[in-house]
């Protein structure tokens, strides 16, 4: 990749985090002006409002950290924080996450939980109403397949996400909206393998990806 697309990238990635980010940051700002102007009895709910917009923007500062940053290169297969970081983020979201014990190589290739962070992103974008998301871990023929299925009510990949998933996407065709999924490519490149999609399913969105064992 050249140096024009890794700024591009860079950019938009950028973009997306501030985006997810400024709401409750903003919400935290609300709470401590309510505070100050001491308006009647609204102290105790200022004080929520801040306390939960905080934690929420910390979840989310923690799972970007793992899922775009350096941070999520050492996780390798390190599931048990893998799956503690996932429900933590996604605990105020409609779908339920189902992740089962699994076991995997010892020596699990780094990026593979910078992998699986980003899949249940994709995910989560294609459950529009909830329902559930599933991910499936397994070895089999000398690879490590990882699986993740979103299921529910018109479950499907948003339309603009669609381009940013074929190989030979233009990085000035990208947005904020569908980097995610460009970079989710990119990295199941770099492990040495593809990211697979089958909506064939209705209802029912799966992600797939083989990698080297």
């Amino acid at each position: 990749m050249n140096v024009q697309i890794d700024l591009r990238v860079a950019e938009l990635l950028s973009s997306r985090l501030c985006h997810d980010l400024v709401g409750p940051v903003g919400a935290v700002n609300n709470g401590l002006e309510l505070l100050e102007d001491d308006m009647d009895d609204m102290g105790p709910e200022a004080m929520k409002l801040a306390s939960e917009s905080g934690a929420r923007a910390a979840r989310a500062l923690q799972y970007f950290r793992f899922a775009y940053g350096m941070a999520g290169s050492r996780l390798g297969g390190q599931l048990t924080e893998l799956r503690e970081l996932a429900a933590n983020f996604f605990a105020e979201d409609k779908f339920k996450l189902i992740w089962p014990d699994h076991d995997i190589p010892a020596e699990t290739p780094d990026d593979t939980g910078k992998l699986l962070l980003n899949l249940l992103l994709l995910g989560s974008e294609a459950l529009p109403l909830g329902g559930e998301m599933t991910v499936g871990i397994g070895v089999g023929e000398g690879r490590l397949n990882v699986a993740l299925s979103a299921s529910g009510d018109r479950a499907a990949l948003r339309d603009e996400t669609r381009p940013a998933l074929v190989s030979n996407t233009k990085p000035e065709d990208l947005t904020p909206r569908n980097v995610h999924a460009f970079f989710t490519c990119r990295v199941a490149e770099r492990l040495g393998g593809d990211l697979a999609v089958d909506e064939t399913t209705p209802g029912t969105v799966r992600f797939t990806v083989s990698l080297p064992a």
